[in-house]
């Protein structure tokens, strides 16, 4: 063996210090506390906590989660208490809407109704409370049109409006994929290329679907429709009078100019309903009628529908929530939508055609 080797193994073995030991095993036991804290035990929790107390985190555009009514829930056939379900955004709302607000919780605790309701395939709809308001618009809104006299309207009675446009994947459920005649084709889009006529067929096969009276479901009239879209408003939008805000609650001209798109993806109105402006044009139950006070002489477009909400094409002022437009009952386009209501009492009888 020569010297070098010798003295390799000769030489003493390194050896740590206590102190260096010691910062070691307070290092090894912080990561050991840092993994159980963070990792392990929300593993653990998350596992072993029922389906009933998971609460996921709100979309970005919906506000905190709605308590259900849970067992005082007073629910009309065919649907159930939606859960989880959101209320909207609080910053989003105006002073109106949020005392419309306060109206819908009050209408769901003294009437058992959830603020929030889905139906067997998948609709929800939202609680529309008894109220009033001015339909139409002041001579002073920008855009106006000259058939949008304001006169005061009463709603008696709670209904559940279509939270969403009616989706193409509904559609197909209640009247078959080779019924989907949409141009922009996606599940979560809202059915378009729809005449008036479609939609009476949609309504009545989706209450024969539940078993239920073929009155329970419908189009909104015109004026239940702006009710509901003003959600308590008296301004132009359901958020004000800036139509530059508009693209925070709708897909129209100025941001979307292409397609529509997925419903929900805007932000709601003080009701929780979405896309009420945008989107796609939506059908209405009743013929154009001119407004009390209106004198007009009688036109074809007296016998038309009325289609409300503006559309993914059109410019900020025909979104308004007055914004009044018909069409033939047998037109179609790949801006015409609709959403429904589900009644709660027979709705009052059409004007004969």
């Amino acid at each position: 063996m020569d010297k070098t080797s010798e003295n390799i193994s000769t030489a003493p073995k390194k050896r740590f210090s206590r102190l260096r030991l010691s910062i070691w095993a307070v290092e090894i036991l912080v990561l050991l506390t840092c993994l159980e804290h963070f990792v392990i035990r929300p593993r653990l929790a998350r596992k072993n906590r029922g389906p009933e107390m998971q609460q996921p985190a709100a979309p970005h555009n919906r506000g905190e989660v709605i308590r259900p009514l849970a067992e005082a829930a007073l629910l009309p056939p065919g649907l159930q208490e939606s859960f989880p379900a959101y209320y909207p955004p609080l910053p989003t709302l105006t002073p109106e809407g949020l005392a419309m607000l306060e109206l819908q919780k009050a209408c769901s605790a003294e009437r058992g109704l959830p603020l929030e309701v889905v139906n067997s395939i998948g609709m929800k709809f939202r609680l529309v409370p008894p109220g009033s308001c001015l339909i139409g618009s002041p001579e002073t809104e920008a855009g106006r049109g000259f058939s949008e006299l304001q006169h005061f309207r009463e709603f008696p009675l709670p209904f559940y409006m279509g939270m969403y446009e009616v989706t193409q994947a509904q559609w197909e459920a209640v009247m078959g994929q080779e019924r989907n005649h949409s141009h922009f084709r996606d599940a979560q889009n809202p059915v378009e290329e729809v005449s008036w006529y479609d939609c009476q067929e949609f309504v009545q096969k989706l209450g024969q679907l539940e078993q239920l009276d073929s009155l329970a479901y419908r189009l909104p009239s015109e004026e239940e429709w702006e009710y509901a879209c003003r959600a308590g408003t008296s301004t132009a939008y359901c958020f004000g009078d800036q139509p530059d805000k508009l693209t925070h609650w709708a897909d129209y001209e100025a941001n979307n100019f292409r397609r529509p798109n997925n419903v929900g993806q805007r932000l709601p109105n003080a009701l929780g309903l979405f896309d009420m402006h945008g989107n796609v044009w939506e059908w209405c139950r009743d013929k154009y009628q001119n407004y009390p006070g209106d004198f007009s002489p009688e036109k074809e477009y007296h016998s038309w529908r009325n289609i409300r909400g503006g559309n993914w094409y059109v410019d900020a002022g025909s979104c308004r929530s007055a914004n009044r437009c018909r069409l033939p009952g047998l037109s179609v386009g790949n801006m015409l939508g609709f959403r429904i209501i589900r009644t709660l009492s027979p709705p009052a009888p059409e004007a004969a055609p």
